[in-house]
């Protein structure tokens, strides 16, 4: 098991392959023995006594494989040379106040400024083993490399609801929609589910919906500007995305009522803090959801019409997707598409007021929209962390992970880090090298990021165009979540 004291020193070294040009160790899967290839190699250090997680698996401090084995698969981030210039070097060790921290950050769903527990936790530990065998990355490079890499997949997200306060029957519903979700599935069950959509969110057809949006964003605007003082969130932040997406789906008008409350309840499931009450909140939102999307795809049959929802229900999508499949691709679209989106459209005005000199700037050069866009997205993102499983041995920052275990991807602190973003502390809308994310990265790459971006850059054209000043009328008030970062209340004075 993995402890919170110093590491002891190795007493066994074992050979590592690591020449970066064998195009096959790039992919994971360098082997010598049938590449024909020489390659050098460098020592990194083994224990000889196993070491083993509260879940059973070894990690860092496995005896070395024996030579005829096949070698675990490594993660080329960091570690692997491919840090870029003034990036350190991330390799895994034990810290118990990086954990203690690391733990504190993850549990208070007010946390205002968790970036700065970041960066402590990349100054301590950038390659964190905790207790229970968890590998909580937080560098850029390292966090890039795990998203894409085909040994880290999806698992141990669903399980982790068997250990909450979740009754049975609920909770046996709940798993088998979460098992049908394109969010928890791996190849080829992702792919699969995620071709049928995947039309939808071209560049073009996102591009086509560039008039409704606008549409949209001048109606809603109008409400702002009518009445001085109105809450943002309630008024623009929330609406936008649920019409956007309700327009995408082809989900009637008069149906999306509540839609905003049952979606802002279901999202409750992936804060960690959330309790038994705010559980089963969540849980009785989606199942009314699914209730309603089941019924919604029957009539969607018997009269199809041009949207997402009569595609998912076609017979074509019927010979790729069974019923429960498409309820559950329903509903990631739903929720992803308004509560994600909602946050960012806040963050990115929060953002820009704390900055008026940055909002002045995009007032005298909208072409840097764009670019602010992006900026916002790296420097206050709705989505703080991702998690992976390991999915058969694999090497991350030279801890040598076993399946079942879990690899915690702080993509916040990787936004932040030093070694890929200089001065990553200063909120800059003319910054151009800014690969954060945010939306993730390999093949569970958000599907709706350019709707996202879309639906952003759009409401900030307007707003300038339409204001001469926009300020805040009260202290925002953040919403309590950790999962999704964002405020619950901002009230705003636009002036036009």
């Amino acid at each position: 098991m993995v402890t919170s004291r110093a590491p002891r020193m190795p007493t066994r070294m074992g050979p590592v392959c690591h020449q970066r040009r064998c195009r096959t160790l790039r992919r994971g899967r360098c082997e010598p023995e049938q590449s024909g290839r020489r390659h050098s190699t460098r020592q990194t250090a083994f224990s000889t006594e196993p070491r083993r997680s509260r879940s059973g698996f070894s990690v860092a401090g496995r005896a070395a494989p024996p030579a005829r084995r096949r070698p675990p698969a490594r993660v080329e981030g960091a570690l692997m040379g491919n840090a870029p210039p003034g990036g350190a070097t991330a390799v895994a060790r034990t810290d118990s106040e990086a954990e203690g921290l690391f733990g504190q950050i993850m549990m208070d769903p007010t946390i205002e400024d968790p970036y700065s527990g970041y960066r402590e936790i990349r100054h301590r530990a950038p390659a964190l083993l905790t207790s229970n065998g968890t590998l909580v990355l937080t560098t850029h490079a390292e966090c890039d490399a795990a998203l894409r890499h085909r040994a880290l997949g999806k698992g141990n997200e669903i399980q982790t609801f068997r250990l909450r306060p979740i009754p049975e029957d609920d909770l046996r519903e709940l798993m088998d929609r979460l098992e049908r979700s394109m969010s928890f599935a791996n190849p080829p069950d992702h792919s699969r589910l995620r071709r049928v959509v995947s039309s939808a969110f071209t560049h073009r057809h996102i591009e086509s919906l560039r008039p409704a949006v606008t549409e949209r964003v001048d109606a809603l605007l109008d409400g702002l500007l009518a009445e001085p003082g109105a809450d943002f969130m309630a008024g623009f932040a929330r609406p936008l995305p649920l019409g956007v997406v309700g327009d995408l789906l082809g989900i009637p008008e008069e149906d999306r009522g509540g839609f905003g409350v049952q979606v802002a309840a279901q999202a409750a499931m992936v804060e960690p803090s959330a309790d038994a009450d705010t559980l089963a909140r969540a849980i009785t939102a989606e199942s009314e959801l699914a209730a309603y999307f089941t019924a919604l795809l029957a009539r969607k049959r018997e009269r199809p019409a041009d949207d997402l929802l009569s595609r998912l229900a076609s017979p074509r999508s019927a010979e790729t997707l069974d019923e429960a499949e498409m309820v559950s691709t329903a509903l990631l679209l739903l929720g992803a598409g308004i509560e994600t989106t909602g946050h960012l459209l806040g963050n990115t005005l929060h953002t820009l007021l704390r900055h008026p000199g940055e909002l002045a700037r995009l007032r005298r050069d909208p072409a840097l929209i764009p670019g602010a866009v992006e900026e916002v997205l790296r420097f206050d993102s709705p989505v703080q962390f991702d998690a992976r499983t390991v999915l058969e041995p694999v090497t991350v920052a030279g801890a040598d992970l076993e399946p079942g275990q879990t690899v915690t991807l702080l993509l916040g602190s990787a936004n932040y880090d030093p070694g890929r973003f200089p001065d990553p502390e200063t909120f800059d809308v003319t910054r151009t090298d800014n690969p954060h994310l945010s939306f993730a990265a390999g093949i569970h790459f958000c599907l709706g990021a350019g709707l996202a971006r879309l639906e952003v850059a759009v409401f900030l054209r307007r707003l300038l165009e339409r204001t001469r000043s926009v300020e805040l009328a009260d202290e925002p008030q953040r919403r309590p979540s950790f999962g999704l970062r964002g405020l619950e209340r901002m009230p705003v004075i636009l002036r036009p």
